[in-house]
């Protein structure tokens, strides 16, 4: 039994915290993408000592994240501080901490949560396809009934699902679907079959250490049979990190989509025909 609950501890406070870091990182004015592999091995080195002292494991918080990002913090002193200040409260003023209103502080969640999930957030999904505002709606929905786990749970299984409504091939979604080479001072990315957020992790990793020589990535589309909005939108906020080095897609354009948004999810025009069929 107890291996269970530390099973759980583990799950909730990984998935979790990537899931806030991720969030974190689209409402970042400044567009940087974190490091998850240091974030996932703060909260386990952390998890580890508080477990050790008999408290219970910490996440990171979307809320306080949240709080921040409208103060205009910009740094890594604004968690070092709000954490340093919740210590000190708790340490040694957990008397006063006991006299705020239970009211105040929901009233506190409710308030950055209705942010979060603001009319302008559906509208954005829309606009970025009727698709990613049913994955919107059921992971919100299903959050609200069960908890966060399952919510992503249903938003995971619902994409998964709809991308193989679109044509692409279960196993292309496991598969990495790059292939790469540099010539002179461009890197040239092809990418066959499916592109989506379930094979993306080669592709950061090819792209999170772009020689410092490569002045131009190419990803060349032409291949490819579904390309996903996440696929998209994680590679441009890698080349958003490149200090020299521009990004080119070739091929997106030849492609169907639902919307105008130019990250929108796009399938090739001959799959297109064969799944409405």
């Amino acid at each position: 039994m107890s291996l269970k609950y530390i099973a759980m501890f583990a799950i909730v406070g990984s998935v979790e915290s990537l899931l806030s870091v991720i969030a974190v990182d689209s409402m970042d004015p400044a567009k940087r993408v974190s490091d998850l592999n240091r974030d996932l091995f703060s909260v386990g080195v952390a998890n580890t000592l508080v477990a050790s002292i008999g408290g219970l494991p910490m996440i990171s918080e979307i809320v306080r994240s949240r709080a921040n990002v409208d103060s205009g913090a910009t740094g890594r002193q604004a968690n070092f501080f709000h954490g340093l200040f919740l210590l000190v409260f708790v340490a040694f003023a957990p008397m006063l901490l006991g006299l705020i209103p239970l009211a105040a502080l929901a009233a506190m969640l409710v308030y950055t949560g209705a942010r979060l999930a603001s009319p302008g957030e559906f509208k954005h999904a829309y606009e970025i396809g009727p698709d990613q505002l049913l994955l919107f709606v059921t992971t919100m929905v299903v959050t609200l009934v069960s908890d966060l786990l399952m919510g992503v749970a249903a938003g995971l299984v619902l994409k998964v699902a709809l991308h193989l409504f679109r044509g692409a091939a279960l196993k292309e979604l496991f598969r990495s679907p790059i292939a790469h080479h540099i010539e002179n001072d461009t890197l040239f990315v092809q990418v066959k079959g499916s592109a989506t957020f379930m094979n993306f992790l080669p592709v950061r990793r090819l792209l999170t250490s772009v020689p410092a020589e490569v002045q131009e990535v190419v990803m060349n589309f032409e291949a490819a049979t579904l390309v996903d909005h996440t696929f998209q939108e994680k590679v441009q906020l890698l080349a958003d990190e490149w200090p020299t080095a521009k990004l080119t897609f070739v091929g997106l354009d030849r492609m169907r989509t639902n919307s105008e948004h130019p990250q929108a999810t796009r399938r090739r025009a001959e799959v297109a025909s064969e799944a409405a069929t």
